[in-house]
């Protein structure tokens, strides 16, 4: 049986790693011209893998860390197309600035699912009605979702691997939202609506 959305220890646990994580990377950023300087064939990619990796980490953080009333929508809106820039997708989504804190945090996850859909690249769109997040959809070339996140965002996963884990963090958020999240998938089209309610 999965457990409901992470409570404040957890919280703590995963802020403290993922700080943990992040201090390396600010020093190796820190030095950043010397390595280029050092390494010129390999400078790119070493300078690409901070970004990326940076990017990625803070994008966790406000998903899984903070207090009841954050993240607010600007901050995940920042995140999203920071995360969206670096694998070469188009974004387009409404504005809905009232949203904070735990239903953010399910629009992070779903916008990373998204994303993660598209390994070439593609266009990922966030719908709305009367300011209420509804649906994201992915649209681009070898659309893609693992089996097993596919079986934990829209169901509870009674034996979970670390293959399930984003679709248990959906799964849970959708439901402390009251929610629901319905996927649809075929080729090149990926669509997670959320089903407030259901």
């Amino acid at each position: 049986m999965q457990a409901h959305f992470l409570n404040t220890k957890s919280q703590l646990l995963f802020a403290k790693t993922l700080h943990d994580l992040a201090a390396p990377l600010g020093a190796l950023n820190l030095c950043i011209d010397d390595i280029k300087h050092a390494l010129p064939d390999s400078a790119d990619l070493i300078e690409s893998s901070i970004e990326t990796l940076s990017k990625r980490i803070n994008y966790w953080r406000l998903m899984l860390t903070g207090q009841e009333s954050s993240p607010n929508f600007a901050d995940a809106a920042t995140a999203i197309r920071s995360l969206a820039k670096l694998k070469g997708i188009n974004f387009v989504f409404c504005e809905a600035n009232e949203y904070q804190g735990v239903y953010v945090r399910l629009l992070l996850a779903l916008a990373m699912v998204a994303i993660e859909s598209l390994p070439r690249g593609g266009k990922v769109t966030i719908d709305a009605n009367n300011g209420l997040v509804t649906a994201v959809a992915a649209d681009g070339a070898k659309c893609f979702i693992p089996k097993e996140l596919a079986e934990a965002i829209v169901s509870e996963i009674k034996d979970p691997s670390s293959r399930h884990a984003l679709g248990i963090l959906i799964y849970d958020l959708a439901k402390s939202c009251n929610a629901l999240v319905k996927l649809e998938h075929e080729p090149n089209k990926l669509a997670l609506a959320l089903c407030v309610g259901c």
